[in-house]
């Protein structure tokens, strides 16, 4: 009989709750503060002077497709990395933030580094329509999406990226992807005509404001052959 009382005192007791999910790419805010959290007095350590100092992030996914962190440095090939640029370097590439989903093959973000202690910056109200980026993106490209694909009879990866300039948001075809395999620049007639196609379905695209502290996105859209 005890034994038969402990299965239903067991049976009655409410079940562990289960640790919730780390945010996502559903919620960027979230999951970046959640993803540097861990990160913030070694980035802040790096620091030459006192902070704040804001830096660059770019999560992207690299050759074995897995998502990766990195802080990129401009000018740097005739110079040579600072002390505090190699700290901060590493320091950068030991994130980890969830995989990117398949559309988004990089992204770039603004990080500010701020005194122990010190508020965040204020959230970017541009954050309302970027939140999620993969439903934005969505919401702006699905109806263009039959018409780039129509643009050739072969299955293909269409790059496209998304920035912002002069307080609008821009989408555009990097022009590398139409080159020649031989690598001197050159684009073959057919590619052309595709490129010329794939420019005119996307002039329509609209996007919202990209928010100030969230840079260049690097998308990959898939599309089936057409048939037409």
């Amino acid at each position: 009989m005890r034994w038969l009382a402990l299965i239903v005192l067991i049976a009655a007791a409410p079940a562990a709750a289960q640790p919730a999910a780390p945010p996502g790419w559903d919620d960027v805010p979230a999951m970046l503060d959640a993803a540097l959290a861990p990160h913030a007095d070694t980035l802040r350590g790096c620091l030459a002077g006192p902070p704040p100092r804001t830096i660059g992030l770019v999560a992207f996914r690299d050759r074995h497709d897995r998502t990766a962190v990195a802080m990129p440095v401009l000018g740097v090939g005739y110079r040579g990395l600072t002390p505090e640029e190699r700290c901060l370097g590493r320091a950068v590439a030991a994130i980890v933030v969830p995989p990117l989903p398949p559309t988004l093959a990089q992204v770039g973000f603004a990080y500010t580094i701020t005194a122990a202690g010190a508020p965040a910056p204020a959230l970017d109200p541009a954050f309302v329509d970027w939140r999620a980026p993969i439903a934005t993106l969505t919401a702006g490209l699905d109806p263009h999406v039959a018409a780039i694909a129509a643009c050739d009879r072969r299955a293909r990866t269409v790059r496209l990226n998304v920035d912002r300039r002069r307080d609008r948001t821009r989408v555009w075809l990097p022009a590398w992807q139409f080159h020649a395999p031989g690598g001197d620049g050159s684009t073959p007639a057919r590619e052309r005509t595709v490129k010329a196609c794939i420019a005119r379905a996307i002039r329509g695209v609209a996007l919202p404001l990209l928010p100030r502290t969230m840079g260049e996105l690097q998308l990959e859209l898939r599309t089936a052959p057409s048939t037409k």
